[in-house]
């Protein structure tokens, strides 16, 4: 059986090259992996960093990325799940619709249906709310817990909603973080399903994203869900993002109940909770996101970077920017930390993370693509391009110029970055990028198509139309 190595460069993990002791992505220094039984380390969720490139020229400052991807199992182990029947903790759901005039026939019918198949999925003990709004928002279930009693009347409450009106978006999401906050329960997902544009009450993107910011806070999620091609997708970024869940494009209304009920499903089959990646960095070094989805925070020593919850048999990566300032010749800094996570029943665990190490080499030495790591470098550049798809729709549907000028100084680091890889790669991801942001800046059709594949990226999502009733 081969043995396997681990690179303490960037990260890779390998079988034992026969007859190589060094990586074979990048030359560097291979150890020993000694793999630990779970009774050992107690953590079920595994973690691997990568880094893009391994060196540096020294005496300048430069930046390099970093590569995180977590992996969930399917199921979690027994001893971990919640000591409840079903398995998971209790959920609250608030829906909050769009029933304005241009979500009347089969956008409204699919969206009861979508609701009816939700009631049913959500078990006893779970909490459910329903808020709808056209010309003014309007609560039509209040925060209901879920059992053989109520199952009837949340029914014949779904089956009342009608469309008609124009739409007061804001106040209907604040209308459902309400519900939310006096429904609580372990798992809280607030959903916004809307087809249009938001014309009645207040409509700046930065104001409505604030009321999702402030759900996030209180420990709540806010998803949602644009159907059609009427919506503002800026905006529908804006509150996933800021309420920390996920935005979906639905390009039309028969992908509303498996889109609505797999989302639900993703809420509810958690595998881990409060996930928080924290990472040691050496002194004269600094990291970010390269998503805003995800929180960060100096700390002493590191930076602790917050994902939130992660569903089972999922993989997620993370692109952080890594800064380093001015190392000497021959120098090396070497960056591990670990991933903290609760478990479904509350206990707190820990996943190690693997070193990676950048080395310092005299300017006159170092040439561009020293120590690249391509397949690495490879997707950092679709996360920077996926940044720079949400940057710049946001910029443009605010009309910022500072915003459209930091966006178009993001662009020319990509192109900077793409030169890293292949000629044949860079030229095809320069072309489409100039594409896409072509599209969104003219809000074509395909600006929806090309911002859901964009936040696709930078959060962990499924294609929600191949699991539709799995969930």
């Amino acid at each position: 059986m081969a043995k396997r190595m681990r690179c303490l460069f960037c990260g890779l993990l390998q079988d034992e090259p026969v007859g190589v002791k060094e990586c074979q992505r990048c030359g560097g220094e291979l150890v020993d992996v000694v793999p630990l039984a779970p009774s050992q380390t107690g953590s079920y969720l595994l973690a691997q960093m990568e880094l893009d490139q391994v060196s540096a020229p020294a005496g300048q400052m430069v930046d390099r990325h970093l590569l995180l991807t977590l992996r969930t199992p399917k199921e979690v182990p027994e001893e971990h799940a919640a000591q409840t029947e079903s398995g998971r903790p209790p959920l609250s759901f608030h829906a909050v619709v769009d029933i304005s005039g241009s979500m009347q026939g089969s956008k409204i019918e699919q969206t009861r249906q979508a609701l009816h198949m939700a009631s049913r999925l959500l078990r006893e003990g779970d909490v459910v709310s329903v808020s709808v709004f056209s010309n003014e928002p309007r609560l039509v279930l209040k925060p209901t817990a879920v059992n053989q009693q109520t199952k009837k009347l949340i029914e014949s409450v779904i089956n009342e909603i009608q469309a008609g009106g124009m739409t007061a978006l804001y106040g209907g999401l604040d209308l459902g973080i309400q519900q939310a906050k006096e429904g609580r329960a372990e798992s809280n997902l607030i959903l916004l399903l809307s087809d249009g544009q938001a014309n009645v009450g207040e409509t700046d993107l930065e104001v409505v994203g604030q009321l999702a910011s402030e759900a996030a806070k209180n420990g709540l999620v806010v998803s949602t869900m644009g159907v059609g091609l009427d919506y503002n997708e800026a905006l529908m970024t804006e509150i996933a993002t800021q309420g920390r869940g996920r935005y979906y494009h639905i390009q039309s209304s028969d992908q509303i109940v498996p889109y609505l009920t797999g989302e639900l499903g993703e809420a509810a089959d958690l595998a881990a909770r409060n996930v928080q990646i924290h990472i040691r960095l050496p002194e004269g070094t600094t990291a970010i996101p390269l998503s805003s989805a995800y929180k960060a925070e100096l700390s002493e020593g590191g930076l602790v970077v917050s994902i939130g919850d992660i569903p089972a048999d999922l993989e997620v990566e993370i692109p952080l920017r890594l800064t380093l300032f001015s190392g000497k010749d021959g120098e090396r800094l070497s960056i591990d930390g670990e991933v903290q996570y609760h478990t479904p029943a509350g206990s707190q665990l820990a996943t190690a993370l693997n070193r990676v190490t950048v080395r310092f080499i005299t300017q006159q030495a170092f040439k561009l693509d020293m120590g690249v790591v391509k397949p690495v470098a490879e997707r950092v550049a679709h996360q920077m391009r996926a940044t720079q798809v949400l940057h710049y729709s946001r910029a443009v549907a605010r009309g910022n110029p500072p915003e459209l000028k930091q966006a178009d100084q993001e662009r020319n680091k990509l192109r900077e970055y793409l030169q890293l890889l292949d000629r044949d790669i860079a030229s095809k991801m320069v072309r489409e990028m100039d594409e896409d942001l072509h599209a969104v800046r003219a809000s074509s059709p395909r600006a929806k198509n090309i911002m859901g594949v964009a936040y696709r990226a930078q959060r962990f999502m499924r294609d929600l139309d191949q699991k539709g009733d799995e969930s």
